[in-house]
């Protein structure tokens, strides 16, 4: 058999050389692509890639993904520190009669601008979601895996309280009392229920090997999400070389419909 490793490299490292080419051209030509996830009350309403003018902010954002998709009806309103997102697909603030409404996060953290002055810059993940965290209060589980072996799930939370003087207060607190889904044998799902602690046991009979899809949800009395979830491609565990492949290909195919659309857009000027 011949060696193929040195012809693969030299693929590799081509369509390397192609996707850095074509991403500096979107940028060099004003344009930038952010990932957009949009949490509602009880489900994600929306999740994909959103291409945008450079110096956009994440409401624009948002209203671009309006404009692009049939799958998200944004509304804006006035308010005392300018335009905010008042209701997405008819969810809209003060549902639960609180502080609850659309808030949003960017890579991860929460920017201290609205979201009409916070800018975006290629590659950003914004997250918007509904909640109260001034009210029944809300968590941003991040999973630990370390125990997965032993089939033991658990979330921790960075959460910002506020001292006598307003002063903002970090700490790590452990996530408890949620319900986590477990995916398993190519669609199948079964719901566990973590212990005092907020640590899940999986069954070994759920613990195929395979890539499992993981998802968090929580509630106050009332109904308001008190968790942000996970994105719905968010997986743990080992993948497939089926799985593997299908996301290659889909990857290849977003990266070659990018480069066809540069230069579409290119002759048109």
């Amino acid at each position: 058999m011949k060696n193929l490793k040195k012809p693969l490299s030299v693929i590799l490292a081509a369509l390397m050389l192609l996707s850095c080419l074509a991403l500096s051209a979107f940028a060099a030509g004003g344009k930038i692509t952010v990932t957009l996830r949009v949490e509602g009350i009880k489900a994600c309403l929306y999740y994909g890639k959103v291409t945008l003018d450079e110096a956009s902010t994440v409401l624009d954002v948002l209203m671009q993904a309006d404009k692009d998709s049939t799958a998200l009806t944004v509304t804006v309103a006035d308010g005392p520190f300018g335009a905010y997102v008042s209701a997405i697909n008819g969810e809209s603030e003060k549902t639960f009669k609180g502080w609850d409404g659309w808030l949003y996060r960017v890579n991860g953290a929460e920017p201290q601008l609205s979201a009409a002055e916070q800018k975006v810059s290629l590659g950003d993940s914004v997250v918007f979601y509904y909640g109260d965290p001034y009210g029944v209060g809300m968590q941003y589980p991040v999973i630990n895996t370390d125990k997965l072996k032993d089939g033991k799930i658990s979330f921790t939370s960075t959460d910002t309280a506020y001292d006598e003087n307003w002063n903002p207060v970090t700490q790590e607190n452990p996530v408890k009392a949620y319900t986590l889904t477990w995916g398993y044998g190519n669609g199948k799902t079964v719901t566990v229920t973590p212990d005092e602690n907020g640590v899940c046991t999986i069954e070994k009979e759920y613990l195929t090997n395979e890539a499992h899809s993981v998802q968090i949800e929580r509630y106050a009395e009332n109904g308001c999400p008190t968790v942000l979830r996970l994105a719905p491609d968010f997986t743990v565990g080992e993948k497939t070389a089926s799985s593997i492949f299908r996301e290659l290909f889909a990857k290849l195919r977003d990266f070659f419909s990018k480069i066809a659309d540069f230069f579409k857009n290119l002759f048109k000027k």
